[in-house]
């Protein structure tokens, strides 16, 4: 029974892997395969494997295997399937793999667990205050490069559309977060009382963000100091975010989707000081009280960090709101000051974001925009000639040309369609419920057109082998106001050296995980797994924000694979890695 056990779960294993990958029965490399399962299993199944499998690994591991099976079978079913038509032998296979997968997954959850949680990641660290400094010049010096290559800085359509509001030639609209916009306006003006070019305004506003970048990377190694974080790791993170190219290309570009990723990290860092200063003490009167220097290089990033989180981006909003309740009851000791600060940061944010933005009449994002994957299952059902009742026909047909819907119609991109319907905005926003049960009923009918239209809006996000596009643009996109790009170093040598900086990822393996957005959620996902393992629930909340940001992208991302929208989870990864490894009362060191 023992052989029969290993047998199956080792051919189960096998015919997951081949069906994902689309190996051929044939390949003699499926051989091969089956013997390193059938080793793999045997010493899994041994008493020193089996005898450290404690209940709370196998609940998280079953947890995290099933949301890595349904992950993988829908982002491949259709490779999975190949060319099998007949529905019996589609959900046989789709059986077969879904066992196979969670077999895997399962286990490499267990192994994860229990091995990552013997890591010596934390003491005998180096307390020298020069570090984070040290830290934020590194960064600037390697940064430098791009910013001569790319001056002013890299500014693509939607930049341009914000130096628009700037110089007054579009109206002001929060579509391109108006806090952002003004930050562009705040530099834009002192470069044109400096010399009157709007280049220079943009360059120190590339400059400032640059400054900023690297403040977070060193608040960020600073925090890993005071968490006692050995000194091979912190060099690690030093050169994470010194040397990673798309850093280095993300502070050079005018985009709200660099600072956001500054401030959610800088929140996350805060969040884990919060932490070191012992958040599951015995009582409130043992967690240290404040010192004067903390309301500085704690309470005031926290909250200018949450405030800002809030305001560059809609989601950032959805996702602290939801992570508030999380945070005030894991520091419920310490009520008196973690309830106040983040009233403040909501109360703040809401302010800006209503009487504000009302006040100077500032216009909001259409309501279409956050229609973006309801529209584009509904674009798909028209494009592939699916049918529709003449009641769906009639209303569709009020908010869009259902003939231009079939020939603009993309996969992965949304805009196409919303500028399609923008026209007829006005019917749509007060005809809201009827617009769902139409959704809803074309749903009903045509279910797999919605998840093939979900899932090629979506999966770039969610899995983690989906190629997205990064560190292309460059220089000033071609705009109508006289702008242009000013490289001051140029030539074919520098074009190859970025060239070559960018298609690393797809060389080299194992780095190339660094680049995938899929992968950083299911790490994430690990990641606090293991913080919950180990007792430690305050640990796995650092990772809750970008969980949540990550959600918010799977139920209305625009576009699909846009590595910006994520960006903020890769800025944080250091943090996010060591986050299941810190406990509560750390250095008391400022």
């Amino acid at each position: 029974m023992y052989y029969l056990k290993i047998f199956v779960k080792s051919f189960l294993s096998l015919f997951a892997i081949m069906r994902v990958t689309g190996m051929s029965t044939k390949n003699p490399c499926s051989i091969i395969l089956f013997f390193i399962l059938l080793y793999v299993f045997a010493k899994l199944h041994s008493d020193h494997v089996e005898g450290h499998i404690i209940s709370g690994d196998m609940t998280l591991s079953t947890i995290l295997s099933a949301l890595f099976c349904i992950f993988t079978l829908s982002a491949q079913y259709p490779v999975i399937l190949g060319s099998t038509t007949s529905r019996l032998f589609c959900s046989a296979i789709l059986l077969l793999t879904g066992m196979g997968l969670l077999l895997i997954y399962y286990y490499l959850s267990i192994c994860f667990l229990q091995n990552a949680a013997n890591l010596k990641l934390i003491g005998s660290g180096y307390s020298y205050a020069w570090i984070p400094f040290l830290t934020f010049l590194i960064c600037l010096l390697c940064w430098l490069p791009y910013f001569l290559y790319e001056f002013p800085g890299v500014m693509t359509p939607d930049s341009i559309n914000q130096y628009a509001q700037v110089i007054g030639a579009y109206e002001l609209s929060n579509h391109h977060s108006v806090v952002h916009t003004a930050l562009i306006g705040i530099f834009y003006n002192i470069g044109q009382s400096l010399t009157a070019d709007p280049h220079t305004g943009l360059a120190l506003y590339t400059i400032a963000q640059m400054l900023f970048m690297a403040y977070v990377a060193g608040y960020v190694v600073r925090t890993l100091q005071k968490a006692n974080v050995i000194m091979p790791v912190l060099i690690a993170a030093i050169c994470f975010y010194a040397l990673i190219p798309y850093h280095g290309m993300y502070v050079v570009t005018i985009w709200k989707d660099i600072p956001f990723a500054g401030c959610m990290t800088l929140f996350a860092a805060a969040l884990t000081r919060f932490l070191l200063r012992g958040s599951f003490a015995a009582s409130s009167d043992a967690i240290p009280k404040l010192k004067c220097s903390e309301y500085f290089t704690l309470l005031l990033p926290y909250t200018i960090a949450g405030i800002l989180l809030c305001l560059l981006r809609s989601n950032g909003w959805y996702a602290l709101v939801l992570s508030v309740p999380f945070i005030l009851f894991t520091y419920r000791k310490w009520f008196r000051v973690m309830l106040p600060v983040n009233l403040i940061v909501l109360l703040l944010a809401l302010f800006v974001k209503y009487p504000v933005m009302h006040v100077y009449e500032i216009r909001q994002a259409d309501y279409v925009e956050s229609l973006s994957i309801p529209v584009q299952q509904i674009a798909r059902v028209v494009a592939n000639g699916e049918s529709l009742t003449e009641n769906e026909t009639e209303f569709l047909g009020q908010i869009m040309d259902l003939e231009q819907a079939a020939a603009l119609y993309q996969p992965d991109v949304s805009d196409n369609i919303k500028k399609l319907i923008r026209p007829n905005s006005d019917f749509l926003e007060s005809h809201k419920t009827a617009f769902f049960k139409v959704w809803f009923s074309i749903g009903t009918m045509h279910p797999k057109t919605y998840f093939d239209a979900y899932v090629a809006q979506t999966k770039g996000y969610w899995y983690p082998d989906v190629d997205c596009e990064v560190g292309l643009a460059d220089g000033i996109y071609p705009n109508e106001f006289g702008l242009t790009w000013q490289p001051v170093i140029r030539g074919p040598v520098i074009i190859k050296i970025k060239e070559i900086l960018f298609k690393l990822p797809e060389m080299i393996p194992l780095y190339g995980m660094l680049w995938s957005m899929g992968l950083i959620l299911w790490a994430i996902l690990l990641f606090a797994a293991l913080g919950l393992r180990q007792g430690r629930p305050a640990s796995a909340l650092i990772c809750l924000p970008f969980v949540l940001l990550i959600a918010t992208l799977c139920i209305a991302t625009p576009v699909a694979n846009e590595f910006r929208y994520a960006y903020a989870a890769f800025y944080a990864l250091p943090l996010l890695i060591l986050s299941p490894f810190i406990h509560g009362f750390g250095r008391s060191a400022g």
